[in-house]
């Protein structure tokens, strides 16, 4: 579905602190090679047909908990490293998984509430969000310790996005409050690189004007206009949701884009052309202009819903969504099956819904690494493994 072009908002500057911009080396993918155990086939169902849209399940990799079912918040895949990150709330540990093996390599403790948001940055780290007021910071080599914890000034750490360009991270913190107790979510800017003490420094907060309680999501760093980009589910003015544009070196709101469908997205993702996908908790996936805010494709008819997080593979130049089926976890209603929707990103064409199984209920997360891709779905009794047919 087609839209016309939506209109771009500006703002005034919020809490502007002065950054330092430090250029970085272009990251080197690397293709994962399959795993080899058998298991399911799930064929394409519909758009670019079967070229690419058959997914085996190869694996499904335990993780040890304390007598209860897994669940998390958000799985990271790292393409240079082929490590998966976990944020593994059921142990409150950051699991570290070596992609290539299907192996769990460590849980690492020392998160209270988390961990939450995780993200693998190119100088050798592992950002996780944490429920104590603090992104940890750790080590990307084992034994993966935790070597710094950066204050946001709100009580939780939640998403996590990277500006490898300028080596800035972005936090949200959905749950962010005025000194009168007012609900004033806002986005933490860190430098990555960290000071000859081994300490971050915070350039400054980022508030999302509207924004209610739980309504920031995730961000991501969009090349196409130098900015992080970030999904807001709803505020005062735009009940269906909105996508900002922070400027990570003024550290200051650049703009405010209207989601102009039923929405409320949570996971973005940003692929190629300048284009964002959203899930949507209220219907499928939507594709935007990052400039714009035009939508450009809406993913409704594919029997699928009730996204969050979302994922975009740099191997395969594909999408990949998590659609729980639901507007959120049990017992709401289950509209749809669980699956996760690919979407080819050079096309815009859908590809095939993965089928999950009745453990998958209320999941939320996946990522995909290497091509033919490796996709990795967080369920009930441990991280599911599925692997594509081909590649490109």
């Amino acid at each position: 579905m087609i839209h016309g072009t939506r209109r771009r908002t500006r703002v005034g500057v919020i809490g502007r602190v002065p950054a330092r911009a430090i250029g970085v080396g272009a990251a080197v993918l690397v293709a994962l090679a399959t795993a080899g155990t058998g298991g399911a086939a799930y064929a394409a169902g519909g758009g670019e047909g079967s070229r690419g849209g058959t997914f085996t399940q190869t694996a499904v990799i335990p993780i040890p908990t304390q007598g209860g079912p897994l669940f998390a918040d958000i799985v990271f895949g790292d393409q240079r490293t082929g490590r998966v990150y976990l944020s593994d709330l059921a142990n409150s540990t950051l699991d570290v998984i070596d992609g290539r093996t299907a192996k769990l390599l460590a849980q690492v403790p020392g998160f209270t509430g988390g961990p939450a948001g995780v993200l693998a940055d190119d100088l050798g780290q592992v950002w996780a969000g944490d429920g104590a007021g603090a992104v940890k910071v750790l080590s990307a080599k084992a034994p993966y310790r935790i070597v710094d914890s950066v204050p946001v000034g709100a009580p939780t750490a939640d998403e996590i996005g990277y500006d490898p360009v300028d080596q800035v991270i972005a936090v949200s913190s959905p749950d962010a409050t005025s000194s009168t107790g007012a609900a004033t979510p806002w986005v933490t800017l860190i430098s990555a690189r960290p000071g000859a003490d081994g300490t971050h420094r915070v350039l400054g907060h980022v508030v999302i004007p509207g924004a209610g309680a739980d309504a920031i999501e995730q961000p991501q760093w969009d090349p196409a206009t130098r900015s992080f980009v970030e999904a807001v589910r709803s505020t005062t003015d735009l009940p269906d949701g909105a996508v900002v544009h922070i400027d990570p070196v003024r550290v200051r709101l650049e703009s405010l884009m209207p989601v102009d469908e039923t929405c409320h997205p949570g996971g973005l993702a940003v692929g190629l052309r300048g284009e964002l996908l959203l899930g949507c908790n209220d219907g499928a996936p939507v594709l935007i202009d990052s400039a714009t805010g035009r939508i450009l494709q809406s993913y409704a008819g594919h029997n699928a819903g009730g996204a969050d997080e979302v994922w975009f593979n740099s191997a395969d130049d594909r999408f990949y969504a998590a659609e729980a089926g639901a507007a959120g976890p049990p017992p709401l209603p289950q509209l749809y099956p669980p699956a996760v929707m690919v979407i080819d990103a050079r096309s815009d064409r859908f590809v095939t819904n993965i089928s999950l199984g009745q453990g998958a209920l209320g999941f939320h997360q996946v990522t995909a690494i290497g091509s033919p891709a490796r996709v990795f779905v967080p369920e009930s009794d441990g991280v599911h493994v599925f692997t594509a047919a081909d590649g490109r």
